[in-house]
C-alpha cells in the first residue's frame, strides 16, 4: 500500500514539476495580460503627446489591453528615458523617441545612466517635416529667395525656434551652416510662443513643425520656404526642399519612434510591433495624421535604426559647432 502511495507521490511531483517548466512558455503566449505604459518625455497636449494617445488609443483594439501614456517631460528626454529603465524590461513599460532622445540628449547631457543604443526599436511610428515659416509679407518665398536676401541685408535675418537644442534649431543652424546665411537665434519655450512671436513680428522667420503649421499655411496665415528634408512633404509639396535649394547633406525631418527598455523579451516587442504596425497602416490613423501634418515612418526596424545613426552624426556635429550646452 505504501509503494502505492510513494508512486502516486512520485507521479504528482513529476507532473507538478513539469507544470513548472511550461508555465513561463504559457505566460509568454498570453502577453499581454495586463495594462501597457508608454511613457512620454513631453508634456501633455504638445505634438508628441497628441499623436502618442492617439495612436495609443488604437494600439488598445490590436493589442487587447489598456495602453496608459505616462508624461514624463524634462531634461532633453532623460527623465522619461530613465523612467523606462526603471519601469522593468518585461514588455508591460514602453518609451516614445525622437531625435531628442536618441541623437541631441546624449550628446548634450555627458554623464547619462543609460546608453540609449541598447533600448529595444518596437517600431518606427511617424515623421513630420521641419519647416520654416514666415508672415506672407515676408521678401522670400523659399530656400533659395531667402539666401539671395541674407546677402542684401546689412543686419541679420531673425529666427525664433520652439526650443534651443530642438531638432528644428539644430537643422536651421546647419542650413546656416550650408549656406552661409546670417541669421540670429531665438529660442522660445514651445511651439505657442515662437508663432505668437513670429505673429508680432517680434522675429521674422519660425523654425517650427509641420503639426504647429500645416493649417496655418493652408488658410494663408503664413507662408511656407522650405522643409529640412530631401524629400517633399506629402502635405505640401510644392514648397522646396534642401536638395531643391542645392542643400542636400541636410536632411533631418523630425520623427516619433516606439522603443522597450534594453533586456526586453523579444517575444513581447514582437507582438507589440505586429499590433502597432496593424494600427500604422489602417485607413483611419493614416488619415488623422494627415491632418496634423504627420505621415506614417515606413521603414523596418533595421532602417530606421540606420537612419537615426545618421542623424545623430549630423545633429551631433552641428551641436559641437554652436558648443551648445544643456539648458
Amino acid at each position: 500500500m505504501s509503494d502505492v502511495f510513494e508512486r502516486r507521490d512520485f507521479c504528482r511531483a513529476v507532473a507538478a514539476s513539469a507544470l513548472t517548466l511550461l508555465l513561463p512558455s504559457a505566460r509568454a503566449g498570453q502577453f499581454p495580460d495586463r495594462p501597457l505604459k508608454i511613457i512620454v518625455g513631453f508634456s501633455p497636449g504638445g505634438p508628441t503627446d497628441v499623436i502618442t494617445r492617439e495612436f495609443a488609443r488604437r494600439l488598445e483594439r490590436e493589442i487587447g489591453q489598456p495602453v496608459i501614456v505616462d508624461n514624463r517631460p524634462g531634461a532633453g528626454q532623460v527623465i522619461a528615458m530613465q523612467a523606462a529603465i526603471n519601469g522593468g524590461a518585461d514588455g508591460y513599460t514602453l518609451v516614445i523617441g525622437t531625435p531628442g532622445g536618441f541623437s541631441i540628449g546624449p550628446k548634450l547631457y555627458k554623464n547619462l545612466q543609460y546608453d540609449p543604443k541598447k533600448f529595444v526599436p518596437v517600431t518606427p511610428l511617424t515623421t513630420q517635416a521641419n519647416i520654416l515659416v514666415a508672415l506672407p509679407s515676408f521678401p522670400a518665398s523659399s530656400f533659395t529667395e531667402l539666401v539671395k536676401l541674407g546677402k542684401t541685408r546689412k543686419a541679420p535675418i531673425n529666427y525664433g525656434s520652439l526650443g534651443a537644442g530642438s531638432s528644428v534649431h539644430l537643422a536651421m543652424e546647419m542650413f546656416k551652416k550650408k549656406s552661409g546665411l546670417d541669421a540670429q537665434h531665438i529660442a522660445y519655450k514651445g511651439e505657442a510662443p515662437a508663432l505668437l512671436a513670429l505673429k508680432s513680428q517680434e522675429v521674422e522667420l519660425g523654425a517650427i513643425t509641420m503639426f504647429g503649421v500645416l493649417s496655418r499655411i493652408r488658410s494663408g496665415e503664413l507662408k511656407a520656404l522650405g522643409v529640412f528634408q530631401a524629400k517633399p512633404d506629402s502635405n505640401l509639396p510644392q514648397i522646396q526642399t534642401t536638395v531643391q535649394a542645392g542643400f542636400p547633406d541636410i536632411d533631418l525631418p523630425s520623427w516619433v519612434g516606439l522603443f522597450a527598455p534594453p533586456g526586453t523579451p523579444k517575444n513581447a516587442t514582437d507582438k507589440i510591433e505586429a499590433a502597432a504596425r496593424r494600427v500604422l497602416q489602417s485607413a483611419g490613423f493614416l488619415a488623422y495624421l494627415s491632418t496634423v501634418g504627420n505621415g506614417p515612418l515606413a521603414l523596418d526596424n533595421a532602417a530606421f535604426v540606420s537612419m537615426i545613426q545618421k542623424q545623430t552624426l549630423q545633429l551631433g556635429e552641428v551641436i559641437d559647432a554652436m558648443q551648445l550646452k544643456p539648458e
